[in-house]
């Protein structure tokens, strides 16, 4: 399984909760930075990239003993239009996905909960933590 299908798995069990999409939707990313022309704050004109939204970005990690799983890290955003609001998202991200699996996602476990990060350049609210992703690279 190349790298990428892991972070397409990743987003597939991200968008399963409800919970989490009734807060942000189809907005979970993954990638090194939110898409073009994101915007956290209801823009109008720009529905599809307004709102409250998950960043997963990878950090590397290795391939396990017998060469079948990978272990990696991702960092992982929680955006909110307030600190609260970021906050919010990410205690609900930890409640739907730690401990969670799911097609080639073997476990999916936060080993850093959150913390406020807010970002200088735009004012807004993320709150930051790093997660543990085991993942089968051939299914």
């Amino acid at each position: 399984m190349p790298l990428s299908d892991v972070d397409l798995a990743l987003r597939t069990l991200a968008l399963r909760p409800t919970a989490l999409t009734a807060v942000v939707g189809t907005r979970i990313f993954v990638g090194s930075d939110l898409p073009a022309g994101y915007d956290v704050r209801p823009v109008a004109g720009n529905a599809v990239y307004t709102g409250p939204a998950i960043l997963f970005s990878g950090r590397g990690g290795r391939i396990g003993r017998t060469s079948v799983l990978l272990e990696a890290t991702y960092l992982v955003r929680c955006y909110g239009v307030t600190q609260a609001a970021a906050r919010e998202l990410d205690t609900l991200l930890l409640a739907c996905l730690h401990d969670t699996s799911g097609g080639a996602i073997r476990v999916l476990r936060c080993n850093v909960t959150g913390q406020h990060t807010p970002e200088p350049d735009t004012g807004w609210h993320t709150y930051l933590s790093t997660w543990d992703v085991t993942a089968v690279l051939h299914v």
